[in-house]
């Protein structure tokens, strides 16, 4: 009986971290829906209604370390410190340039660049899903059959 709770725990214990060790990918997954979401509604304010980006913010909710990144600035994106270790430093420079751009020139001109920016945030958030689906599914997998090969060494 010990031994079948032991194998049970091995088991799950190899799942519980294999799923941990997907986390990078969830966050980064996270925060390009989050970064497409705030795109897309930024979008249509701009179009539509134009109002203040400090009234925007408060207006729309987002999750996340996306969420912590807009607290943290509140509205003043002028500073380009984007440090989230599941971002290379070229997603971190292309981030610092979107919001310097932000609520820097005229309603056509925002939309102009949020809609040409709309396209690569879209990408972007479409390959991270494809990913973490991948990853999650490679992990767990390889987490079960580690908890299986220690079930074979305690039997």
């Amino acid at each position: 009986m010990l031994k079948l709770l032991l194998c049970v725990a091995a088991v799950a214990l190899c799942v519980a971290f294999s799923y941990l060790l997907t986390g990078k990918y969830r966050s980064r997954m996270q925060f390009y829906y989050n970064f497409n979401l705030f795109n897309e509604r930024l979008i249509n304010e701009v179009s539509y209604t134009r109002i203040p980006l400090p009234a925007f913010l408060e207006k729309y909710t987002f999750t996340g370390d996306f969420k912590g990144m807009l607290e943290q600035k509140k509205g003043d994106f002028s500073s380009g410190n984007y440090s989230f270790p599941y971002l290379g430093e070229d997603e971190k420079k292309y981030l610092a340039d979107y919001f310097c751009m932000i609520g820097r020139s005229d309603a056509a001109s925002q939309r102009t660049f949020l809609s040409a920016a709309r396209q690569e945030i879209s990408e972007k958030k479409k390959s991270t899903e494809e990913a973490y689906k991948k990853y999650f599914a490679l992990y767990l997998k390889l987490g079960f059959l580690a908890g299986l090969v220690l079930v074979v060494l305690i039997v």
